[in-house]
């Protein structure tokens, strides 16, 4: 998150941490999809996959192949991040600053899902990714409406399905983005006022979650805005501007809001082993630990590139990767069709972030700057 952290503002210049997480946190997602999750779906067994399981995710008990964990440093990047630069931002560059970081590269990723899935299902090779969501989408009479709606990403809303799959972290960050937005004048002035607000609010879809559907999506998609602002108090007590007692107290009632809602509506015991809390715990533990040896963190070429491309890198790996997979693994094997299937992805990701992600952030800039009255260029004249 998918992302990704979700989509930020760039702080590699100042937070080396963040990029470094980024970074690592875009390619264990990438080792979710392609090294656990297309094996187990293929009956394919990996030894190397199976080494890691054994050695590193059942030992630290890391639900999901690690993904789990690396989706929760993508939320404690965007929790911290978001609000570090929504302060120093009006309301209306905040809006179009965050609408093309994450649209532009999620509309390309769906334009490269669509155009690479259609003739595929025309193979016979292709019958292993019939059970991916977009194959749901495109199998309907007229596929469109719910292509839009995942454009949109009010497909996690409306109930409709997905194009890419990975996309549901998004609708996350939009809604932690709007909560964000309404509370900014709190966020700027009196911080502890907006934390509780925000915490009141998400209480309240925690209750009435199940009135109706549309509020039980809505709130499900909520508790992990939960764990966003988890991100949140600790940017606020890093920039001092909330004290110790109330960081705690904050981190322990949105922490304890956040397990109530794995466990009530997402119907997963959160602190069994392999479960959402032992992998959100230990992602908020590294976050904060590496935060506070920021000023040590130096960044080699390989993982400032892997940061820098890990939004589009986390939108296209999976549904783009798993297919080259299912394409590639009869004819070259497994091992084979891993190196080049990573190849091209990461070679697409980096394509979407020259061409796509930066001219869109630098379309986001210019759009975000106010304009000047007229009065105010004939006295700069």
């Amino acid at each position: 998150m998918a992302g990704t952290g979700g989509p930020a503002a760039s702080t590699r210049e100042f937070f080396p941490s963040i990029a470094l997480i980024r970074a690592v946190a875009a390619l264990i997602v990438v080792y979710d999809h392609l090294c656990g999750i297309w094996p187990e779906r293929a009956n394919h067994t990996s030894t190397f996959a199976h080494w890691v399981d054994t050695w590193v995710l059942e030992p630290l008990s890391l639900m999901q192949h690690g993904g789990a964990f690396a989706v929760a440093l993508f939320f404690m990047v965007s929790g911290f991040i978001i609000v570090y630069v929504g302060v120093r931002e009006s309301p209306r560059a905040f809006v179009i600053r965050r609408a093309l970081r994450i649209y532009p590269p999620l509309w390309l990723s769906m334009a490269i899902l669509l155009a690479c899935y259609v003739p595929a299902l025309m193979m016979s090779e292709a019958a292993g990714i019939r059970g991916f969501a977009i194959v749901h989408v495109l199998a309907k009479e007229n596929p469109w409406p719910e292509v839009l709606a995942a454009a949109t990403l009010m497909n996690y809303l409306l109930g409709t399905s997905t194009v890419n799959g990975v996309a549901w972290t998004l609708i996350i960050e939009v809604l932690f983005y709007l909560l964000v937005l309404a509370l900014l004048p709190l966020l700027r002035t009196r911080p502890r006022v907006a934390i509780v607000a925000a915490f009141a609010v998400l209480v309240a879809l925690a209750t009435f979650a199940k009135s109706n559907m549309y509020v039980f999506l809505l709130a499900v998609n909520s508790i992990y805005v939960t764990y966003l602002f988890l991100g949140t108090l600790v940017y606020l007590r890093y920039a001092q501007r909330i004290g110790n007692v109330f960081f705690v107290a904050g981190t322990v009632a949105f922490w304890g809001l956040f397990l109530y809602g794995i466990n009530a509506h997402i119907a997963q015991p959160p602190w069994t082993l392999s479960a959402y809390g032992v992998s959100y715990a230990l992602a908020w533990l590294v976050f904060v630990a590496l935060l506070l040896v920021d000023k040590h963190i130096r960044l080699d070429p390989v993982t400032r590139f892997f940061s820098r491309i890990s939004y589009s890198l986390y939108l296209n790996h999976g549904g783009l990767g798993m297919l080259s997979l299912s394409l590639l693994v009869p004819y070259l094997g497994y091992r084979v069709a891993l190196l080049i299937t990573f190849a091209a992805v990461v070679a697409v990701s980096a394509a979407s972030y020259r061409f796509v992600e930066l001219p869109s952030q630098r379309l986001a800039r210019r759009w975000s700057q106010k304009t000047k009255r007229p009065s105010e260029k004939l006295a700069g004249a």
